[in-house]
C-alpha cells in the first residue's frame, strides 16, 4: 500500500480509509442486488415477461453509465467525498421510490432514477490512491473486485429471504437502509487522499493537478488506442456477465422450479467458488502475470461453453454456471489489474476520469447485456451459452493482438510498460 509519507499517522488514517471505502462499496452493492432473487416472481405476478425482467435490470445500469464519466470527472476537479456523498443520497431517494412504486412502469423510473446516483468509478479511482506500488495493483482491484461482488452477491442472498417471508416490496425499504448506513460511513471516515498528505506533509504543493483537468486532456484519454483496448475488453466481459448472470437467476427459478429459498441456497455456493477466485485472481495477476490469467480465464470460458452441446440436463447446468462463474471471476480481476496499471503508468492524475469512462462503457453495455442475452433465452433456453462462447472467443482474439502490439512496443518505449510475468 502507497501512502504519500512515511508518518505513521498517515498510514493508520489511509488504512482507516480504505476500511471505510470497502465497506461503503460493500453495503452499495448489497443494496443494487438486493432485489434480484425476488424479482422474477414479483415481475410474473405483474403480467411481466422476460423482457420487462431485463429492462428492470438494464434501465438501472443505462443511467448509471450516463453519469460514470461526469461524477468522475467532478470527482477529480471538485473532491471525491462530495461526490460520494451525492452520489449516495441520489440512490436512496431512487430506493426508497422502489418502495413506493405500484406497477411495472414505476418501478422502471424509478430504478432509473437509482442508478443515477452512480460513484462506483470514484470509490475505484480512490482505492487505486493508496496501491500505486509495481507489485500491488492486481491487490488494490481484487480487494475492490471483492467487496463488489460480496456484497452483490450478499444482497442476492438476503433478497431472497427477505422477500420469501417479508414480501418483495420489503426489499427496497432495507436497501434504502443500507444506502444511509453507506452515507455515514462515508460521512465519519471516507477523506480525499490528497487532504491527508496536506494535513501530515507540509511540504506538498498546494494546488493538485487534479484540480486542473482540462477538456482537451479528457480528448487525450480518449484518443488513446491502448487505453479503449482495455476498456473495449473490460466491457465486453461486463456484457457478457451481466446478461448471462440474470438469465441464470431467471433459469434456476422459472425453468428448472427452484423456490426462493432454494436458489438462495444454491446461489450461497456459487458466491463463495466466485469470491474465492475473484480474489484468487489477484494474487495469480500480480505473481504469474495480468496477460497471462487474462488469457486463460477467457479460455475456461470457451471451453466450458461448449458442454451444452453434450447435454441440457440441471447437473451440466449447473457445472456450466459454476465454471462460466471462475472463467469471469478471473477475467474481472485481471482486466480490472491491466487497467489499474495502465492508468497509474500514463494518467495518475485522471484516475476519477479514467476508471468512470471504463465504467460508463461497461455500465451501457451491462444495460444492454441482460435484455439481449434474456431475449437469446426466450428463443432457446441454451442459446445464449452459445453466443457467449462465441463472444468470448472474440475477445481472446483481441486480448492475443494486443499483448502482441504491447511485447512489439516494449523495444520502443511503449506507453506501458511490460507487464509482470509477460
Amino acid at each position: 500500500m502507497d501512502t504519500d509519507s512515511n508518518n505513521p499517522h498517515v498510514e493508520e488514517k489511509t488504512r482507516a480509509i480504505v476500511f471505510a471505502l470497502l465497506f461503503a462499496n460493500f453495503f452499495r452493492n448489497l443494496g443494487i442486488s438486493i432485489i434480484e432473487i425476488g424479482l422474477p416472481d414479483f415481475v410474473l405476478s405483474l403480467a411481466g415477461t422476460l423482457t420487462s425482467y431485463g429492462i428492470i435490470i438494464g434501465v438501472f445500469s443505462i443511467t448509471q453509465s450516463i453519469f460514470q464519466l461526469p461524477m468522475g470527472r467532478a470527482a477529480d476537479q471538485h473532491g471525491r467525498k462530495m461526490l460520494i456523498l451525492l452520489g449516495i443520497f441520489i440512490y436512496i431517494i431512487g430506493t426508497f421510490l422502489c418502495y413506493l412504486a405500484q406497477d411495472i412502469l414505476q418501478l422502471i423510473l424509478f430504478r432509473a432514477i437509482q442508478g443515477a446516483g452512480a460513484y462506483s468509478s470514484i470509490l475505484q479511482a480512490m482505492i487505486g490512491d493508496f496501491y500505486k506500488k509495481e507489485d500491488e495493483h492486481g491487490k488494490g482491484m481484487a480487494l475492490f473486485s471483492v467487496s463488489m461482488t460480496f456484497g452483490y452477491f450478499g444482497g442476492i442472498i438476503i433478497g431472497g429471504y427477505i422477500s420469501s417471508y417479508l414480501g418483495f416490496r420489503m426489499i427496497f425499504l432495507f436497501s434504502t437502509i443500507l444506502g444511509i448506513i453507506s452515507a455515514i460511513l462515508a460521512i465519519l471516515f471516507i477523506k480525499d487522499h490528497r487532504k491527508i498528505g496536506k494535513k501530515f506533509n507540509n511540504e506538498e504543493g498546494t494546488n493538485s493537478p487534479i484540480e486542473k483537468i482540462k477538456k482537451k486532456e479528457l480528448i487525450i484519454l480518449v484518443k488513446d488506442k491502448e487505453f479503449n483496448v482495455i476498456v473495449l475488453l473490460n466491457s465486453l466481459r461486463w456484457f457478457l456477465f451481466s446478461g448471462v448472470y440474470v438469465l441464470f437467476i431467471w433459469q434456476i427459478q422459472v425453468n428448472f422450479g427452484l423456490t426462493q429459498i432454494e436458489a438462495t441456497i444454491f446461489i450461497m455456493i456459487l458466491v463463495a467458488i466466485y469470491m474465492f477466485f475473484i480474489m484468487f485472481g489477484g494474487y495469480l495477476s500480480d505473481n504469474y502475470g495480468i496477460k497471462k490469467i487474462l488469457l486463460y480465464s477467457q479460455l475456461i470460458i470457451i471451453i466450458i461453453g461448449l458442454l451444452v452441446f453434450v447435454s441440457t440436463a440441471f447437473f451440466i447446468f449447473i457445472i456450466i454456471g459454476v465454471f462460466i462463474g471462475i472463467g469471469f471471476a478471473l477475467f474481472q480481476t485481471s482486466g480490472y489489474a491491466l487497467l489499474a496499471k495502465y492508468i497509474e503508468n500514463n494518467y495518475p492524475e485522471l484516475k476519477g476520469s479514467a476508471f468512470g469512462f471504463n465504467n460508463a462503457i461497461g455500465f451501457l453495455l451491462g444495460a444492454f447485456g441482460p435484455i439481449f442475452i434474456c431475449y437469446l433465452g426466450d428463443i432457446s433456453d441454451f442459446l445464449p451459452y452459445y453466443f457467449i462462447s462465441l463472444s468470448i472467443f472474440f475477445t481472446y482474439l483481441i486480448s492475443v493482438l494486443f499483448f502482441r502490439q504491447v511485447d512489439t512496443k516494449g523495444t520502443q518505449k511503449s506507453s506501458l510498460p511490460p507487464l509482470k510475468g509477460v
